[in-house]
């Protein structure tokens, strides 16, 4: 919500009251200030009256102006083809400061001196779609003549701040300026002055039929003003709805958006000509159509409010008017509609067709629908001023007039006992009355305006902040209870530790995906698991709850790599979703993603890069130092996500656990990624189980012993196999390790050569001897396990 101070000067006597008193009361009082600015940003500019204009002799398109600015007559080289002689415009003297830094300052143009800049509108920081057309590509001049030398800003009438609030959906009465000026006398103590609207009627023979075919509709009014005089909006008009942030366009429809910003309730023109003397109100027909404002065809359903002129639909109820009945500038009489609609139906519609405007927001959160009639009056007052219209005397109505204020009963113990203070009664009766409440005894009286107050509690919330928070005493929570993690979220914040410290950046993503992430990786997941829909997304992308964490990780990738930074090391942690047997199930998972260069230095220029074995180890590293031993083996299926070759299943025990491996060439092309390696691993079997217990052992007295050992075995047999073979086959063995592995012309097509570090360990002396029978045992256990052969 945006508001324009010196219009909330108009509402509320805010005498010697700064913006900046403002600014702070409404932080203390009320809500959060987003920012305070003003529509011109510019300092040192003036009114002035261009006295002559002449050809600049070394130019086609420059002239030389002399301009009378107040203090002086000064001379200006201007490019601008709309200046003329005795215009009043406004001049950026000399050392004057502009948007965007931009100084003006004596200089000369094409030999020829000049003194100040004649301004556009554009140049003093005024966004173009506020800009009237005579003035889009040229200076700007006043219609009227001004006092030479006169604030430029105060000519334009944008010499105070706007001040930008930022409002939580509960509080819809702050969606208008009176809304805003109630709140300020609340704070301030200060009266509300009268809005005055004296209309003259006329009587008319002509009468609209209106009937209400849905009870969604809650209240219409619908008011016949005939022979408007469609023009452009007065100044002060137009700067009202700029700082509201709404495009003037001309006094028809910006009456309209005055009143919406003034009252907080939408209204719609209908050319009647074009409409009839017929408004019906339903819900729409199936497969019915109708083209909006915006020239788009759009397909309604029944769930759609919709206007009617008795056979089809002219307006989108509370979202959008039709093309059909639309104001131009040859209309000359008008139907005015103000009405209050269902919130959830505007919400439902608004959603579906992605149309989110001003008003559709406004009946969204709640109309008052007590001051509906009150605001069609006011809109009535301007359009006989601004528009020259005959008021017709007879007003189609239908549906509620009046809702009851609500009463609550909230006594001074229930607010002593919810705010733990006590507030004397006059006190209260004070804040209620300038909160427009009335007091009476142990209840309170609440207009409907705030249809965010329906219970005590929101009654003693009112108080307590106009009371003033900083008035509640400060305690310190009693409780008994000693506050510690639990196992799990120990687990995980070790897990977490030791992954940042290999060097791992830790992500937290949205848990929500598009439809075609909820299916990717789904061959990690139960094939009878199925995805979980939200029942009214935001937005496409943001459709299902993830069911694999990798997708969103590789969201953050490729945002990475399209920002240059293609060497990733990212993990995270969190919860995936999905149903299955009836029931939603959440999980804990781990992923990452690492790709490129893992280390790098300028000395001697040594890089380390990432590879399937590189995080292959950080994962085993890793899990190990939190008492997991993990293994792996090839990965079974077939999948579009992973390199085939490149890829395996992650195994805790004898239960698959995860995935480890390179994204396949194709898939990795489709989201601009390269050579990335990913794992994905369920972290529910390691929380819920006890990890390895440490054992500490001494040092032992003798040093250790080394063998190396080559072998040759079919390409299908897994190296793991082999080594946990070498460990089975005697107690001495501490450490067992891959150094080398061979495919070529020295080995069989089928075959492979592999060569491990044996290091054996013990607290009696290991002779020659005893390590050569030792050796010949292990060599034995592996011809027999899997017919290798030692290499020579």
């Amino acid at each position: 919500m945006k508001v324009k101070t010196d219009w909330l000067r108009e509402l509320v006597d805010l005498t010697d009251i700064t913006t900046e008193d403002i600014v702070n009361k409404i932080s203390l009082h009320s809500g959060e200030v987003e920012s305070v600015y003003s529509i011109i940003d510019a300092s040192s500019i003036v009114v002035g009256h261009v006295l002559t204009k002449e050809k600049h002799p070394d130019s086609d398109h420059l002239s030389v102006l002399q301009v009378d600015v107040g203090t002086e007559t000064v001379q200006i080289i201007c490019g601008a083809s709309n200046v003329a002689a005795d215009q009043y415009v406004i001049v950026a003297l000399n050392g004057a400061v502009l948007p965007g830094n931009f100084k003006i300052k004596k200089s000369k143009i094409r030999g020829i001196e000049s003194n100040g800049m004649v301004c556009s509108l554009q140049e003093l920081g005024l966004e173009k779609k506020f800009i009237r057309e005579e003035f889009a590509n040229g200076i700007f001049y006043f219609d009227q003549p001004l006092p030479v030398g006169m604030d430029g800003k105060k000519a334009l009438g944008f010499a105070d701040d706007v001040i930008e609030l930022g409002l939580t959906p509960n509080r819809s009465d702050l969606l208008s300026m009176l809304g805003v000026a109630q709140e300020c006398s609340a704070m301030f103590k200060r009266n509300l002055l009268p809005v005055k609207a004296d209309v003259c009627h006329t009587p008319s023979k002509e009468k609209i039929n209106l009937k209400l075919d849905t009870p969604l509709c809650l209240t219409y009014y619908g008011q016949l003003i005939r022979n408007v005089v469609v023009k452009p909006s007065p100044v002060w008009l137009s700067n009202r709805l700029i700082a509201f942030g709404i495009r003037p366009i001309n006094n028809l429809v910006d009456i309209t958006n005055y009143i919406l910003a003034l009252y907080g309730q939408p209204l719609h023109a209908f050319d009647y000509d074009k409409l009839g003397n017929t408004i019906v109100v339903r819900n729409a027909l199936p497969d019915e159509e109708i083209t909006t404002l915006d020239e788009v065809k759009r397909n309604l359903d029944r769930n759609d409010l919709v206007i009617t002129n008795g056979a089809k639909p002219v307006a989108i109820a509370g979202v959008m008017g039709g093309l059909e009945t639309e104001v131009t500038g040859s209309t000359k009489n008008i139907v005015l509609e103000a009405a209050v609609f269902d919130p959830l139906s505007i919400r439902r519609t608004s959603s579906r067709l992605n149309l989110r405007s001003e008003s559709s927001v406004r009946f969204e959160r709640g109309i008052d629908l007590n001051r509906t009639q009150e605001a069609l009056q006011y809109a009535c007052y301007l359009y006989q001023t601004l528009a020259d219209g005959v008021i017709d005397e007879s007003v189609a109505f239908a549906g509620i007039k009046h809702v009851s204020d609500k009463k609550i009963k909230v006594t001074g113990l229930d607010i002593q006992h919810v705010l733990g203070i006590e507030i004397p009664e006059n006190e209260i009766k004070q804040i209620c009355h300038w909160l427009g409440f009335i007091r009476e005894e142990e209840w309170i009286i609440v207009p409907n305006r705030r249809l965010d107050i329906t219970i005590k509690e929101d009654c003693i919330e009112e108080i307590g902040r106009m009371y003033g928070y900083f008035h509640l005493e400060s305690t310190y929570p009693v409780d008994n209870m000693v506050g510690a993690l639990s196992l799990e979220q120990k687990r995980l914040r070790e897990l977490k530790s030791i992954l940042s410290h290999y060097g791992l950046y830790e992500l937290i993503t949205y848990s929500l995906v598009n439809e075609q992430e909820s299916r990717e990786f789904s061959f990690n997941h139960s094939n009878q698991a199925k995805a979980l829909k939200i029942l009214s997304p935001l937005t496409e992308e943001h459709q299902f709850l993830r069911q694999e964490l990798l997708p969103s990780v590789l969201q953050v990738c490729q945002y990475n790599y399209s920002h240059k930074n293609s060497n990733a090391s990212y993990f995270e942690i969190g919860k995936v979703y999905c149903e299955l047997d009836g029931k939603t199930k959440e999980v804990k998972h781990l992923a990452g993603a690492m790709s490129n260069l893992f280390t790098d230095t300028l000395w001697n220029n040594k890089q380390e890069r990432v590879d399937f074995f590189l995080v292959k180890g950080l994962l085993e590293n890793a899990f190990q130092i939190m008492g997991w031993e993990l293994t792996f083996q090839p990965l079974e299926e077939k999948t579009t996500e992973l390199h085939p070759n490149r890829s395996a299943a992650i195994y805790y025990g004898n239960q698959k656990v995860g995935i480890l491996g390179q994204l396949h060439p194709s898939y990795a092309l489709t989201k601009d990624l390269d050579e990335m390696i990913v794992f994905d691993i369920n972290l529910e079997s390691f929380l819920q189980s006890s990890p390895n217990e440490v054992v500490f052992t001494s040092i032992p007295k003798l040093p250790s012993v080394q063998r190396d050992i080559s072998i040759v075995i079919k390409k299908d047999i897994l190296a793991n196999d082999i080594i946990q073979q070498v460990k089975k086959s005697d107690r001495n063995i501490i450490s067992v390790k891959l150094f080398d592995y061979y495919v070529g012309e020295k080995v069989a097509d089928d075959e492979k050569s592999i060569a491990m570090n044996i290091v054996f360990s013990s607290e009696d002396p290991l002779t020659d001897e005893i390590i050569k029978q030792k050796m010949d045992r292990i060599t034995k256990g592996l011809v027999k396990m899997f017919a290798a052969t030692l290499r020579t």
